[in-house]
C-alpha cells in the first residue's frame, strides 16, 4: 500500500495549482449565498478534471512530448497559429493575472500570523508581504528540483486538506440538506457560481501541466496505469477540500449572519464561538496552503506550456524555463503589492480560459485517439462519448461566461 501511495505525485500537482485562494474564496461565498445547494457542481468538476487530467497525462507518458509539443506539430499552418496564440493568451497573460491572486491570497493568510506591513510612497501603498513572498517563489524556482518541488507540495495538500476537512466535520452540516445537494439545480441567481466552480476546478493550463510532469515521472509505458491511480486520488483529495469549503460555510450560514462573511478570513472569525481564539488560525494555514501552492505551479505550468512554442528544454535547469516563471512572478508581485486588483485583466482571462477550455478539450480528444501518437493506448468508443458530453457542457457554460462578463 505504501508503495502505491509513493507513486503519488503529478495528479497532486495538479490539484495544487486549481485548490488556489479563488476556489478557496468561491465556495466559501456559494456556500453562504445557496448552502448545500452546489455541492453536485464539485462533483460534476471533478469527474470532468479527472477525465481531462488522465487524457492529458496518458499522452505525456505514450508519447513522449508535452501537451504544447504535440500542438505545435499539427501540420496545418493556420490552426498551429491559432494554436499557439491561444496558449499564449490564455497561459502567459491569464497565468500572470492569476498569480496576482494567489500571491494575494498567500499574504492574507500569512497576515494573521505576523501581520501587515506596508509602506506609503507618493500616495501609493505598498505591501511588503507580496514582496517577500515573491522572493521565496523565485528562490523556489531557481534553487528547486522537480522532486522537491513534488514533495513539497505534497506536504501542503496534505496540511490543506487537513485543515479544510476539520472545519467540515466540526461545523456539523445537516446531512439531509448535505445530501439534497447532490441533485442538480441550476437559475439565473446561482448560475454565476456555476460558472465559477467549475472554471476553478477545470483549469485549460493544468492540461499542459500534468503531461510535461507525468512524462517526467513515469518513463515506461507500462506506467501509465499508476498515474491513472495518481490522478483520481489527487483531484478526489482536491475536491473533497472544495466540498469541505462549501460544507463549513453553508452550516455557518444557519448560524451566523451570511453578509458578514466576505472571504475565507471572515470565515474564520466567524468560527470562534466554535473553535475559539484559534478559529481564524485554522482558516489562515488553510489559506496559506491554497495561496502558496498556486503561487508556485502558475509560473512552473506557464514554463512548460511556453517550452514547445519557444523552443526551450522544459526542465528546471534550463536558465528560459526559469526566465519564464520569474516574469509570471514578478508581474504577480506587482500587482499584489500595490494592491492593484487587475479586474480588466482577469476578466480577460476568463475570456481567453473561456474560449480556450472547450478547444483544447477537442484537441485532447483528437490527439489521444490518434493511433499514430498513442498507438494502442487511444480511447475506447465509451470513452470517447463521455468526453463528447464533457465538450458539450463546457461549451455551453463556456458561451454563458463570455455573455456574463
Amino acid at each position: 500500500m505504501f508503495k502505491t501511495f509513493k507513486n503519488i505525485g503529478p495528479g497532486i500537482i495538479v490539484t495544487s495549482a486549481f485548490i488556489g485562494p479563488g476556489t478557496v474564496t468561491l465556495c466559501i461565498l456559494s456556500g453562504v449565498e445557496y448552502g448545500y445547494s452546489l455541492i453536485w457542481c464539485i462533483i460534476f468538476s471533478i469527474i470532468a478534471t479527472c477525465y481531462l487530467q488522465e487524457i492529458s497525462s496518458r499522452l505525456g507518458i505514450i508519447s513522449r512530448k508535452g501537451l504544447s509539443e504535440v500542438l505545435i506539430d499539427i501540420d496545418n499552418k493556420l490552426i498551429r497559429k491559432i494554436a499557439i496564440s491561444f496558449i499564449f493568451l490564455s497561459l502567459f497573460i491569464g497565468n500572470t493575472a492569476y498569480e496576482s491572486g494567489n500571491i494575494s491570497g498567500t499574504s492574507m493568510g500569512l497576515e494573521t500570523f505576523i501581520g501587515s506591513y506596508s509602506l506609503n510612497f507618493f500616495n501609493v501603498n505598498i505591501n511588503f508581504l507580496p514582496i517577500f513572498i515573491g522572493i521565496i517563489l523565485m528562490f523556489v524556482v531557481g534553487n528547486g528540483t522537480y522532486k522537491t518541488f513534488e514533495k513539497f507540495l505534497v506536504f501542503l495538500v496534505s496540511m490543506m486538506s487537513a485543515t479544510f476537512i476539520f472545519l467540515a466535520i466540526i461545523s456539523k452540516p445537516n446531512i439531509s440538506d448535505l445530501l439534497n445537494g447532490l441533485i442538480p439545480s441550476v437559475d439565473d441567481k446561482n448560475f454565476i457560481y456555476v460558472i465559477g466552480l467549475i472554471g476553478t476546478t477545470v483549469v485549460p493550463y493544468n492540461l499542459f501541466l500534468h503531461s510535461y510532469v507525468s512524462k517526467n515521472k513515469w518513463k515506461k509505458k507500462e506506467d501509465y496505469k499508476k498515474s491513472v491511480f495518481d490522478t483520481i486520488i489527487s483531484i478526489t483529495i482536491g475536491g473533497i477540500i472544495s466540498l469541505s469549503i462549501i460544507i463549513t460555510s453553508a452550516s455557518v450560514q444557519t448560524l451566523f449572519n451570511p453578509s458578514e462573511i466576505k472571504n475565507a478570513v471572515d470565515l474564520g472569525n466567524q468560527l470562534s464561538p466554535i473553535l475559539g481564539n484559534f478559529s481564524k488560525y485554522f482558516i489562515s494555514i488553510g489559506l496559506f496552503c491554497a495561496g502558496i501552492t498556486s503561487s508556485i505551479t502558475a509560473p512552473i505550468a506557464t514554463s512548460y506550456a511556453l517550452s514547445g512554442i519557444f523552443k526551450y528544454e522544459p526542465k528546471w535547469e534550463n536558465p528560459s524555463f526559469k526566465k519564464v516563471s520569474y516574469t509570471v512572478i514578478i508581474i504577480g508581485v506587482l500587482f499584489s503589492s500595490l494592491s492593484y486588483k487587475p479586474i480588466v485583466i482577469i476578466k480577460f482571462a476568463q475570456f481567453i480560459n473561456g474560449l480556450f477550455l472547450p478547444l483544447i478539450a477537442v484537441f485532447l480528444l483528437w490527439s489521444i485517439n490518434k493511433r499514430k501518437i498513442m498507438g494502442n493506448y487511444v480511447n475506447s468508443t465509451t470513452y470517447n462519448l463521455l468526453g463528447i458530453f464533457i465538450v458539450i457542457i463546457s461549451l455551453f457554460i463556456s458561451y454563458r461566461s463570455l455573455i456574463l462578463l
